[in-house]
């Protein structure tokens, strides 16, 4: 009977043994858990934008046809050197004779433009008005040689529909205003035209021969 009871003993003793190993390691897994979800804190944004603002961007379009952007400059602003609104040298002008170029803009930004300004710059002639023998013209100023500007909404030019506002009447180069500036909403992908017309008169003076004119001419789209 002795032997049944230290068995039976030891038996319990065993089973409290495993049993306590048992809830140790239970005990250790749960305190682990929860003590590696308080060493990290996260928060994910997953919504993280920014736009950048619309713009106006100036295409012009000439003959041939050469195309020029306001973008391929620093700022919005190129200098476009190969759109000739004179018509250029290769046909000279004898007295009567007239040449005349359409340039056709287009706002390609993304933004509506309200103004659209022409700003003439000073007309200057080789050569020089009063030199040689004899002397030569001013046809800057002259009349002899004149230059008028008009322009319509649309890729190809409307005598019809023609700006009321953005125009001048042939006269000399020098006296065109130093602006001119169309009013109204110029929606993005909207295109204009602009037809320059240059005019030798007929009864020009012979002064006036072998005379080449020119005159910087810049276009400003604005928002």
């Amino acid at each position: 009977m002795t032997t049944g009871a230290g068995t039976g003993s030891a038996r319990a003793t065993r089973l409290a043994l495993i049993s306590g190993g048992i809830a140790a390691v239970i005990l250790t897994l749960g305190v682990s858990g929860t003590l590696s979800s308080w060493t990290s804190a996260v928060i994910s944004n997953d919504t993280n934008t920014v736009a950048t603002a619309s713009a106006v961007i100036l295409r012009e379009v000439g003959p041939g046809p050469q195309t020029c952007l306001s973008s391929s400059g620093a700022a919005n602003s190129y200098t476009c050197s190969t759109i000739n609104k004179y018509g250029g040298t290769s046909s000279p002008l004898s007295p009567g004779g007239s040449q005349a170029v359409d340039v056709v803009f287009s706002n390609v930004g993304s933004a509506a433009a309200s103004t659209f300004v022409l700003t003439a710059g000073s007309c200057s002639q080789s050569p020089t008005a009063g030199s040689g023998t004899p002397p030569a013209a001013n046809v800057c100023t002259s009349g002899d040689l004149t230059v008028a500007v008009s322009c319509s909404d649309g890729a190809t030019y409307s005598a019809g529909s023609a700006w009321s506002d953005l125009k001048y009447l042939a006269g000399a180069p020098s006296s065109i205003p130093a602006t001119l500036t169309h009013t109204a909403t110029i929606a993005a992908g909207a295109s204009f035209t602009c037809r320059f017309t240059v005019v030798l008169i007929s009864g020009a003076s012979v002064l006036a021969q072998g005379i080449t004119a020119s005159q910087p001419l810049t276009w400003t789209l604005n928002a």
